[in-house]
């Protein structure tokens, strides 16, 4: 089967969050299984031609909307030129995928609108025989609608919905700018949503099929709670929507093999990981190395229940623990977490993004904070259990999934999921609640070994995943 992947990032050229580790990983597991699968983003400025070698492919053509020429250049991976890059100045000449310091930029419809066309140009120009086209999230998800409406092709197509949260609405005046059908579009089963365009929505409706990225996620958004205002879209399309968990490359977080930590280590030599534990203590200056040690790594916004971590700062100053918090995101987070630097001598706080840092994080942590207000799937606590590390989640979404509360079966050896500590009501209260089972549990040294090293041989691969995308193409 021959299917072209299209995402507005994918690692290691460009990543802001999860799309990008999944639009790596489901392509290389698919091409593993024999499948042959391009992939395709945009080639932003700050992706690394040199480093990655990103080579021109000798395709360059014009495309005209509402009177104005637009320039696409198509490069390839040099190694593998399977993976193929659309370089527009508008959509790439920027130092930032989708915002910068002052916000979203103002012309992001018409940035991925270009891309959309450029995605389906290069299919036809290079001659590629595709069977099904998979897009993700609103950047790409005009790309059915585009296939059905203007090209008239024929390739089943998939849509996958990452994060419900972002959905593409512009203003209605775009229809024009990317000459889009406002008969055939401009309606509820399609572009229009209250007097603007969704793009996200148009996806739903055009798409042959709906991916979210867990089975409870695809539950909860068909909820008002949860389907932030698309609920009666997702609920006329349920009959093709389907939930399938992400999961993680074992290769690249491997604690055997990763290069970013002090001592490599299996669940055969556990005692690494005590290693790594020790020397990111004396890296950090924690007195009590012995203590529990529990990290938080994500985007600071609400979604990741950043405003319960603040919340509970006073009580982790007076806790016999360490904490590490690595993140940034919203200004005012960015704002407030960076009040905290170096004030409490138990509680380190690093603003930004660092992957060496957090798979140190990973390697020496006994806890993950991950207490999300909601969360499509996650792929934090799956990384974590890779490295020995006890999530300690709110039951949402692909959590819910993925994390079974350790008290909630006799026998770990029997669990499928990774163990850890769940809570259900998002409140200070029981996040405080799980924390003390984190600390009685750790007091048993023997019970958190063996919970330990169950998580590290939970297989949170793609294998599983990539079967149930393989069954949906060819059903």
């Amino acid at each position: 089967m021959n299917i072209l992947f299209a995402a507005s990032e994918i690692f290691p050229y460009a990543k802001t969050g999860g799309l990008a580790d999944v639009a790596f990983a489901l392509p290389e597991t698919l091409r593993k299984q024999g499948e042959k699968v391009y992939t395709i983003m945009p080639l932003y400025n700050q992706v690394n031609r040199d480093k990655f070698d990103i080579v021109y492919n000798g395709l360059t053509f014009d495309y005209w909307l509402y009177g104005v020429r637009h320039q696409f250049d198509v490069f390839e991976n040099k190694n593998n030129p399977e993976e193929l890059f659309i370089y527009n100045p508008i959509l790439c000449d920027r130092w930032g995928l989708y915002h910068d310091d002052f916000g979203d930029f103002g012309d992001n419809a018409l940035r991925f609108g270009l891309f959309s066309y450029g995605v389906l140009e290069v299919m036809i120009r290079m001659k590629l025989k595709i069977d099904v086209v998979h897009v993700n999230d609103w950047q790409t998800a005009l790309i059915p609608l585009l296939m059905k409406t203007r090209y008239n092709l024929k390739q089943k197509t998939v849509l996958t919905i990452h994060n419900m949260a972002y959905q593409g609405i512009f203003p209605k005046k775009v229809m024009d700018e990317l000459e889009i059908d406002w008969n055939s579009c401009f309606k509820f089963d399609g572009l229009e949503y209250f007097d603007n365009v969704n793009f996200l929505k148009a996806g739903i409706f055009f798409s042959d099929n709906v991916t979210t990225v867990s089975q409870t996620y695809a539950q909860e958004i068909q909820t008002p709670a949860f389907g932030e205002t698309l609920d009666d879209t997702l609920r006329v399309n349920s009959y093709k929507l389907k939930g399938i968990v992400n999961g993680i490359s074992v290769e690249v977080f491997n604690p055997m093999k990763d290069e970013y930590i002090d001592k490599n280590f299996s669940i055969k030599t556990y005692e690494g990981k005590s290693i790594n534990k020790t020397s990111l203590c004396k890296e950090l200056g924690f007195k009590e190395e012995q203590r529990p040690l529990f990290i938080f790594i994500g985007r600071f916004t609400s979604q990741k229940g950043v405003d319960l971590i603040l919340e509970a700062i006073n009580l982790f100053k007076s806790y016999e623990a360490n904490f590490v918090i690595l993140g940034s995101g919203e200004d005012i987070y960015n704002h407030m977490f960076g009040n905290l630097v170096g004030v409490y001598e138990n509680i380190h706080v690093k603003i930004g993004y660092d992957e060496a840092f957090s798979r140190k994080l990973y390697a020496s942590a006994d806890f993950l904070l991950m207490p999300s207000l909601f969360e499509p799937c996650g792929l934090n606590q799956m990384i974590a259990m890779q490295y020995g590390v006890l999530p300690i989640v709110s039951k949402t979404g692909g959590l819910k999934d993925t994390v079974l509360d350790f008290t909630d079966i006799k026998n770990i050896e029997d669990s499928k999921l990774g163990l850890g500590i769940t809570f259900d009501e998002y409140n200070l209260f029981w996040f405080n609640h799980a924390l003390a089972k984190a600390f009685s549990l750790f007091g048993n040294k023997t019970k958190f070994e063996k919970i330990s090293k169950h998580n590290m041989s939970i297989d949170n691969s793609w294998i599983h995943s990539a079967s149930e995308y393989l069954n949906l193409y060819k059903s």
